[in-house]
């Protein structure tokens, strides 16, 4: 049997007969009263429905200062239906600012579908959007605005591949400010350092040597990997929850409960040391970190993230791993666990514009942070 969510039609005449013929003002206000209502995310069962359908229908109102309503108000909701969030990204600039920069519920390949048609304003704020995905900044990189641009090179949490890096030297690349952005970029890819050396001037040379220091560091890199590729290993062991808060504890004193780390028990399926350590470096109980990214999104394992001030970067490498495992656990539940792994590594590495047959040591060592201590 259908849910009422999944058959709108079943709402659809009784909320149409109600809302047809009431003045703007009073939808307005009917609008703004079920929105503020779904945003809190205390509705369940039929109140939650009727409140759902009545979102869906005022995102298809013919008056803008309705839909205006409904997209400021829902602009950061986890559980909005897709199919609104679209309409609502997609309408007039007033409308869709808010949900294009703030929606959680919009994918990489949305946004990129969104920047189409998008203004300069509206480029903008996507780009300043936590984690964008390699399609938009893509995108941004090749046609993108100035200011986009200049924005998506201050966000940190934007993946950018090498070909977005070519496309925005080949654009902007004799802007001194760009410039001024592009070698402070986190994970420069070294074939765009190389190409950058031309066209730069010696004190940016200099910026991008201290920063991106790969002949040096390789060989460090290759043993702080090995390390937490071995203490990894010593974590597989079967361990209850009062062990592993003591591990956490010990592992965070000698600084080695790193979000690496943390990245090599998911990939490993290791989900219960995982959310222990997010736990710990959270101020989180283990309870509390299980209950908040196991839902339906991931905006509760986002605010975790930052509340644990774990590197910006490496955020869409565990979203990823975890939407990874989701899907698996849904789809394939009897998937060969070998090929599975190599799929996800593969993801992650083209997150990140990366090779997706590397190995995951190749991942992980390229996943270090950039100063080794």
């Amino acid at each position: 049997m259908k849910t009422m969510l999944a058959d709108s039609s079943i709402y659809g005449d009784r909320i149409a007969a109600m809302f047809a013929k009431m003045p703007t003002p009073k939808r307005v206000n009917a609008a703004r009263t079920a929105a503020i209502e779904f945003a809190a995310e205390k509705l369940a069962g039929e109140d939650l429905e009727l409140t759902s359908a009545l979102i869906d229908y005022f995102v298809d109102d013919i008056d803008k200062a309705v839909r205006q309503t409904i997209a400021e108000a829902v602009k950061s909701c986890e559980f909005l239906s897709h199919k609104s969030a679209m309409k609502l990204a997609l309408d007039a600039e007033e409308i869709s600012l808010p949900v294009a920069t703030y929606s959680p519920v919009l994918t990489d390949d949305d946004l990129w579908e969104i920047l189409q048609s998008a203004s300069n304003n509206k480029q903008t704020a996507i780009a300043g959007r936590p984690h964008l995905g390699i399609k938009s900044t893509g995108w941004i990189a090749q046609d993108g605005c100035y200011s986009a641009i200049k924005v998506c090179l201050k966000n940190e949490t934007a993946i950018i591949g090498e070909a977005g890096y070519d496309n925005i030297l080949g654009r902007f690349g004799d802007i001194d400010p760009i410039q001024r952005l592009l070698v402070h970029r986190p994970f420069l890819p070294a074939g765009f350092v190389t190409r950058m050396f031309d066209i730069i001037s010696m004190e940016y040379k200099q910026i991008l040597m201290d920063r991106n220091p790969v002949s040096e560091s390789t060989s460090v890199r290759k043993i702080m990997n090995a390390r937490e590729k071995a203490l990894a290993k010593t974590l597989e062991r079967r361990m209850t929850d009062h062990e592993q808060k003591k591990k956490c504890i010990a592992l965070d004193r000698e600084g080695r409960l790193t979000a690496t780390l943390m990245l090599r028990m998911l990939i490993a399926g290791n989900n219960s040391f995982f959310a222990a350590a997010l736990g710990h470096a959270s101020g989180i109980s283990k309870k509390r970190v299980v209950s908040l990214t196991s839902g339906r999104g991931y905006l509760g394992f986002q605010r975790l993230y930052d509340r644990a001030e774990l590197p910006p970067y490496l955020y869409t490498a565990l979203r990823t791993t975890m939407e990874e495992h989701r899907k698996a656990a849904h789809y394939h539940p009897r998937a060969d666990l070998d090929n599975f792994r190599q799929r996800l590594i593969g993801r992650i590495a083209e997150t990140y514009g990366w090779d997706h047959e590397m190995s995951l040591e190749e991942l992980m060592e390229k996943l270090l942070p950039k100063r080794l201590h």
